[in-house]
């Protein structure tokens, strides 16, 4: 007993240490770009064309429960899937939630903001120009580059955080507090090497 408690004592030590490493290993960004549209923020709904293109397909409009926001989805062909959720906090116009009741595109939506959370099932057949952190990300991008790119990330995964210039600041001062539950970030997903799916989302559990 006194030979198991002088062995699991310097485990229990680490284990503090292990969880700092392990927060503190994540790559962030504080600008993501799609189509000159920067997404790391609220985006107005006359700016969806540049991220979907025209098209006349109407949007799927749901009242999600958990964020209680209304969202807006589309998909098209090649596999892309874009989701406008709106916060009530960025549109103080708007009063009253009949206000969502007529408005079943994009086009009637108008100026109310939006946050966009992007998706690409697909990624070999990117076409848009992506920046993350100020870097491209093309349909060829593989594993090896992301290794590059954000090498903190690597070490334990596939994501990146997004966050505002204010939250950098406070996740750089102590990473192992930092919240990171409700955080949005940008997936990538790679087989073979080679970059098969980019996901831009909110990670939310509800």
């Amino acid at each position: 007993m006194n030979n198991f408690t002088q062995t699991i004592a310097p485990l229990l030590l680490m284990l503090p240490i292990c969880s700092f490493a392990a927060q503190h290993s994540e790559d962030y960004t504080t600008t993501v770009k799609v189509n000159g549209v920067e997404l790391n923020q609220a985006v107005s709904a006359t700016q969806i064309e540049k991220l979907v293109g025209k098209t006349s397909q109407k949007p799927i409009k749901t009242f999600s429960e958990c964020t209680g926001n209304y969202e807006y989805s589309i998909s098209t062909a090649s596999g892309k899937n874009l989701t406008f959720d709106i916060f009530s906090e960025d549109n103080p116009q708007i009063k009253s939630e009949t206000f969502y009741k007529s408005k079943n595109t994009f086009q009637q939506l108008g100026t109310t903001k939006g946050r966009v959370w992007l998706s690409w099932s697909n990624a070999p057949a990117i076409t848009d120009t992506i920046l993350i952190n100020n870097k491209p990300i093309t349909n060829l991008y593989s594993m090896n580059q992301f290794k590059k790119d954000f090498p903190n990330s690597a070490k334990t995964g596939t994501h990146v955080l997004m966050l505002t210039a204010s939250e950098a600041k406070e996740f750089l001062k102590n990473p192992a507090e930092f919240e990171t539950g409700y955080r949005s970030y940008v997936d990538f997903n790679f087989k073979n090497g080679k970059l098969s799916k980019l996901e831009i989302s909110q990670g939310m559990a509800c």
